[in-house]
């Protein structure tokens, strides 16, 4: 299973608007009743929070609609997306390679962990507060994910390990990683709060992390694979225009699906 990120202070479930609903469904879920899924908390998550940008629990709190907030935190996890990519693109060529390309070359022979964290800062560099926060834990943790580091945490085994990862999962790959990451800790850090003041059963808390991750991760798979099958992801110049409009594109789409929950996804 995915980590959720680590928050020194849990983010308050907001009330209000479809808030209300939401907690009302999280509520029969937790208690079997009303038949429903993992999906259905996801999609009233999305759409109670006015999309995948996050802002503070005082501007969503109600009914949350589209803000020129959000839709600068929309077009940050595009450009993560875009940058990632391009970072992976990149590998071929070698780790030192892939870090001159995002313009953080200074990074050559570091270990393991600070070169992942130093990536993921870069990318969420335009960000602040809580939204850089979540953007920039599902990016490092993505990373880790990718290079399956086992005891050796220095800069070669970084570039084997993410090379190898790479040549078996493709760029689509490090994407899902990255956005099932950040989906999941979108959603659950909105609802963790209900969700433990509803039952204090660990199994239960658990058992719903697990089918909340599940389902943003199908999510996540079939809106990625969706647009592959309309072009390859290899071959394309991430950092240009086009790269940065097909980041665009999966972002702009895989919000429309989890709102909407109308190409499928996980039941």
């Amino acid at each position: 299973m995915i980590k959720p990120m680590g928050t020194s202070k849990m983010m308050p479930t907001p009330r209000g608007g479809q808030w209300t609903g939401l907690k009302s469904t999280i509520s029969s879920y937790l208690s079997g009743t009303g038949n429903v899924t993992p999906q259905q908390i996801i999609r009233e998550t999305i759409n109670a929070a006015g999309g995948l940008s996050l802002r503070s629990p005082s501007t969503i709190s109600g009914s949350a609609g589209g803000t020129a907030a959000g839709g600068r935190s929309g077009r940050s996890v595009s450009r993560a997306v875009s940058g990632l990519a391009g970072f992976g693109s990149a590998l071929g060529g070698g780790l030192t390679h892939a870090l001159n390309s995002l313009g953080i070359e200074d990074l050559q022979g570091k270990p393991a962990g600070e070169v992942i964290s130093k990536i993921a800062d870069h990318l969420s560099d335009d960000l602040s507060g809580m939204e850089r926060d979540v953007l920039r834990s599902a990016l490092q943790q993505a990373l880790y994910n990718a290079a399956e580091l086992a005891g050796d945490p220095s800069y070669e085994n970084l570039e084997a390990s993410l090379q190898t990862f790479l040549a078996r999962e493709g760029i689509e790959g490090l994407i899902e990683l990255f956005l099932t990451q950040y989906v999941f800790d979108r959603v659950w850090l909105l609802i963790e709060e209900y969700v433990t003041n509803r039952t204090d059963d660990e199994a239960d808390i658990s058992n719903l992390e697990t089918a909340i991750e599940q389902s943003c991760r199908s999510n996540v798979h079939e809106e990625v694979e969706h647009h592959k099958a309309e072009g390859s992801y290899e071959n394309l110049d991430w950092f240009g225009p086009d790269g940065h409009r097909i980041a665009e594109s999966v972002v702009t789409d895989l919000e429309r699906r989890l709102k909407e929950a109308v190409r499928g996804g996980a039941r």
